[in-house]
């Protein structure tokens, strides 16, 4: 069994090199070439070259942001009613103080006749215990005359009795003479008792008239009370707006029914506003509060705004990892209108003395950071660090000693010890057009990544032949 195996193996081997043999050889066709192949060594690279140099770099991240009014209002009625008048429209500058909008106040009104009626109800009322308090004052004093007479007819009786009962004891005059002046002496002493007795009731009555007094001065009090709250919500109709500013929208219409904490209408302050762009962590530790803002607009018609950080929000989004950074700056021509995207470009640090090469020599993979430096005519890879970074320059840390030259351009498929030589023609972008990156998702833009690099140049490699018989090669391995 064994034996079969191995000639039915051997069978087919033998028929597949015919196969090959006969679509190959026999047959008349070109067969591929295996000796065909593309090397390295003959074909140079076409790159651009730029020396390191040694200066002063101001390092910028730039981010895509957005304009946000100053200062936001929306207007609320602070009483049911009607729009009766709305005299603003959007795009209308408004004072602090100026009526925007009108209710309609028939019901409002009726609340403050009725509280006039109220008040001076309690004030007629006051009048009234006014004057039975001066009444009661009068019979306390009246009162009091005819308690002084009372005694002093009194002491006169008692004088008079004990001159009877002396003379009585001396039999000058008869016991009932003496007995007549003991009783007009208890008499005149009951009135005196009866007179202090009138003088306490009226007291007492001038003190009821100045405690019902008190109480009518407290209903007018509290009529009074009622009457401004009626005036001022009666006042409510007329809606002011709290702050001068812009109306940016008209929530209703007039002529709606409207309540309490209802929007009718929107104000923005804008003759400054703010400028805010989500900062991406790892650049926020760089970005002060003091910090030099370049603002330009998307449409690039108008002139870069010089700025300065105003605020760096003490919390990070878990979503995007950014934090939002501001810029207040004046907009007395109204050249930034809410809503309007912008580019901020931050300055994050700056150096007098500093190895920089041109951004687009930097290549990154991950943290990682590479350039390619010219050694004769061939260039090899050297890892460096990085530090700030401006729209054209990328300053190096470590890695450069300052006296290389390192590729600018088309280092796109450069390998190590790789051929290159010097290309003249190149079109960087000017370093005044902003960088441009994608937008992140974020309300208020995202990261301006770094420059794309430029496109790979390829070189002017002929198309591969076979193999000459001094052995080179036509292409270049990569």
């Amino acid at each position: 069994m064994r034996v079969v195996m191995k000639i039915l193996a051997v069978a087919v081997v033998v028929a597949a090199g015919g196969w090959a043999y006969q679509a190959n050889v026999a047959s008349g066709k070109v067969a591929m070439d295996m000796n065909m192949r593309v090397t390295s060594g003959n074909t140079p690279f076409p790159v651009v070259l730029a020396p390191v140099e040694r200066g002063k770099i101001a390092g910028a991240v730039t981010y895509t942001g957005s304009v946000a009014a100053f200062n936001e209002e929306d207007v609320y009625p602070r009483v049911t009613g009607r729009i009766v008048e709305m005299p603003v429209y959007p795009g209308d500058l408004v004072r602090a103080g100026q009526v925007v909008a009108r209710l309609d106040d028939v019901e409002l009104a009726s609340k403050v006749r009725e509280g006039e009626a109220m008040l001076t109800t309690a004030q007629a009322n006051r009048a009234q215990m006014e004057a039975e308090l001066v009444a009661a004052r009068h019979a306390v004093v009246q009162m009091e005359k005819e308690f002084q007479m009372a005694e002093a007819e009194a002491g006169y009786q008692q004088l008079v009795a004990a001159r009877d009962e002396r003379l009585f004891t001396k039999g000058a005059i008869a016991q009932q003479d003496a007995e007549s002046s003991r009783a007009m002496a208890v008499s005149a002493k009951a009135k005196v008792e009866a007179a202090r007795a009138k003088v306490e009731q009226m007291k007492a009555m001038e003190a009821s008239a100045r405690k019902k007094i008190e109480a009518m001065e407290t209903m007018v009090t509290q009529a009074q009370a009622q009457l401004r709250t009626a005036q001022v919500v009666r006042d409510y109709v007329a809606i002011q707006s709290a702050s001068a500013g812009y109306v940016v929208k008209r929530l209703v219409a007039p002529g709606v029914l409207v309540q309490p904490g209802m929007p009718i209408l929107k104000i923005a302050q804008i003759d400054r506003v703010r400028l805010q762009a989500n900062v991406g962590e790892k650049d926020l530790a760089s970005v002060k509060v003091g910090s030099s803002v370049v603002v330009t607009t998307s449409s690039g018609t108008q002139a870069p705004i010089g700025a300065r950080v105003t605020s760096v929000f003490p919390f990070v989004d878990q979503a995007g990892r950014t934090g939002v950074v501001e810029a207040v700056v004046a907009n007395a021509g109204r050249q930034l209108l809410p809503g309007q995207y912008v580019q901020m470009q931050f300055v994050t640090g700056e150096r007098k003395d500093a190895l920089t090469v041109p951004r687009g020599a930097v290549s990154r993979l991950g943290a990682k950071a590479t350039v390619w430096v010219l050694r004769g005519d061939r260039v090899e890879p050297r890892e460096v660090v990085t530090g700030l970074e401006s729209p054209d320059r990328v300053e190096i840390i470590r890695g450069l000693t300052g006296d290389e030259r390192v590729v600018a351009q088309g280092h796109e498929g450069l390998y190590a010890d790789a051929r290159v030589r010097k290309e003249t023609k190149t079109t960087p972008a000017p370093a005044s057009e902003p960088q441009k990156g994608t937008m992140g998702s974020s309300e208020h833009g995202g990261h301006q990544s770094a420059p794309a690099p430029p496109a790979p140049m390829k070189p002017e490699t002929p198309m591969p032949t076979k193999e000459s018989p001094q052995g080179g090669h036509a292409g270049h391995g990569g």
